[in-house]
């Protein structure tokens, strides 16, 4: 075997050598970037000067990380007292106050119920799931199945004499185990809200008061956007999903938009699956899915919108969905009990509603209907009711009883049952304009049943269609004005059908069972 050459070696020995010394290099900065680290950490912790303090990550869907470093431990259960600190934040819009525990949170209660100035107006924001008390508080059903004498008692953020005025941002983050049981008045996580409130999810909790209680807030004279309530909800008057009343101060108004209800709502008068009573307020983009319980002005969306004094209105109830059921006495609705004066005037308007669909079966006595119960001085535009409709006298699949109003675009698939003033559409309809309507519901009563209106006086009415059913006819009784035109179950399932409606209905035979659909529906 020939021996290699010194020149061979040579090179060898240079490369061996090279790869050595970029070997030891790499682990040089290996070892200095970790210490780097370490270093910067035990520095960090120093200027906390707490070992509590960390770095927290919201669970947003973003999962933005919070700007500054905050105290407290996240997760835990709510041990009844109240934190001396915000997380951390200066209440500013650019550095809310940040709440990671329910003591911060019992803190933020104290403070607006203490009424201290500093606090007024301020930003605040959930960083993480806040539990109030352990374990499953309600059933599937709504019931409460926890021992209540071993719960903490939760005091809402604002009461009948000072109200939040601030800006709370749930970013996405669920308040559970949450428990009040009194008989007093402003109940909810927020006892007054007249500040803003979005993006909050209130599950597994109860909450029973008197007058005036909600999931989110009892009373509202704000805004609350973008929350969800899951909370068996129990009150007297004025109680609903998300407010138990909602309403600003002539000429300021307040707003609901886009909240779910999913909770168990009951009380006696006023009761809605997102409000109890509404007035000088908008609501937008809501639904309601739980089950809603009471004697009057009862509904899926409000129990009542605007009052029996001058210058109170509804302003704007749109995009409205009602799923639950609905039992009630007087003034019962799919989406709201009343609208407008009991006794019908142009004085006290309901004011303009729109784009409203009710899913959910309704059972009442006096005046009921899928839509409205009572509605009086208001436009109604673009309304359907696909649910079973159960009453006594003013019985109907939109409203039991309307007056000095405008609809347009408005069907009814529901089967109606009632005794006296039962429509399809309109159980009592008078002095009114309306148009663009049909009804394939079945339609029995007593007396004055009609399968499109029961009892018609002094109306307007255009493009009236109903479905074919033997010899019964579309009025009642009609006395002064319009007059309504039957149609085959496949005529109406025809697009020819949708055109004679007019623009706002399509055609779609995989929807609506192959009747003309709403066409914002559809979208």
């Amino acid at each position: 075997m020939k021996k290699p050459s010194a020149e061979f070696a040579m090179r060898h020995y240079w490369i061996l050598f090279l790869g050595i010394a970029v070997l030891i290099a790499g682990c040089s900065q290996t070892v200095s970037a970790s210490d780097a680290d370490e270093t910067s950490s035990e520095s960090s912790s120093a200027k906390k000067g707490s070992s509590s303090s960390k770095k927290v990550t919201s669970s947003s869907s973003e999962a933005e990380e919070l700007d500054e470093d905050c105290a407290g431990e996240p997760g835990n259960a709510w041990d009844g007292t109240t934190a001396k600190d915000f997380a951390c934040g200066a209440g500013t819009k650019l550095s809310p106050y940040i709440i990671l525990t329910a003591e911060q949170l019992a803190k933020l209660s104290f403070v607006v119920g203490a009424n201290e100035t500093e606090y007024q107006g301020k930003y605040y924001k959930l960083g993480a799931d806040i539990v109030l008390n352990e374990g499953k508080i309600i059933d599937d059903k709504g019931a409460l199945v926890a021992d209540s004498t071993k719960l903490h008692k939760w005091t809402p953020i604002g009461n009948s004499s000072v109200a939040f005025t601030g800006n709370f941002d749930g970013d996405g983050h669920t308040v559970s185990g949450m428990f009040i049981n009194t008989t007093s008045t402003h109940n909810g996580l927020f006892g007054d809200n007249q500040g803003t409130i979005l993006n909050l999810i209130l599950e597994n909790s109860w909450i029973s008061g008197g007058n005036t209680t909600g999931g989110i807030t009892g009373q509202n004279g704000g805004t609350i956007r973008a929350s969800k309530n899951s909370a068996t909800i129990l009150g007297s008057e004025k109680v609903g999903g998300i407010a138990g009343q909602s309403n600003g101060p002539y000429p300021k108004t307040a707003a609901i938009i886009s909240c779910q209800n999913y909770g168990t709502i009951k009380g006696k008068n006023f009761i809605g699956g997102i409000v109890g009573h509404s007035y000088q307020a908008s609501i937008d983009s809501s639904t309601n899915e739980g089950f809603i319980e009471g004697n009057n002005y009862i509904a899926g969306i409000a129990g009542k919108g605007a009052y029996n004094f001058v210058s109170s209105y509804l302003i704007d109830a749109s995009f409205l969905n009602n799923n639950g059921e609905i039992l009630g006495k007087k003034y019962v609705g799919g989406i709201f009990g009343s609208c407008g004066n009991d006794v019908c005037s142009s004085t006290y308007k309901c004011g303009k509603t729109l784009h409203l669909v009710n899913i959910g079966n309704v059972i009442g006595e006096e005046r009921t209907g899928g839509i409205f119960g009572h509605y009086c001085a208001g436009t109604l535009k673009q309304a359907a009711n696909h649910g079973n409709v159960e009453g006594k006298s003013y019985t109907a699949g939109i409203a039991g009883y309307i007056g000095q109003s405008t609809t347009e675009n408005i069907y009814n698939l529901g089967n109606v049952v009632g005794s006296t003033y039962v429509g399809g559409i309109f159980g009592h309809n008078q002095e009114g304009v309306t148009s663009a309507a049909y009804s394939t519901g079945k339609v029995d009563g007593d007396s004055l049943v009609g399968l499109m209106i029961g009892y018609n006086y002094n109306t307007t009415m255009a493009d009236y269609y109903y479905l074919e059913q033997g010899e019964q006819e579309p009025f009642g009784l009609n006395n002064g004005g319009g007059v309504a035109t039957p149609k085959t179950s496949e005529e109406m399932k025809s697009e020819e059908f949708a055109e004679l409606l007019g623009e706002e209905f399509v055609y779609d035979p995989e929807l609506n069972d192959g009747y003309p659909i709403l066409k914002w529906e559809e979208e």
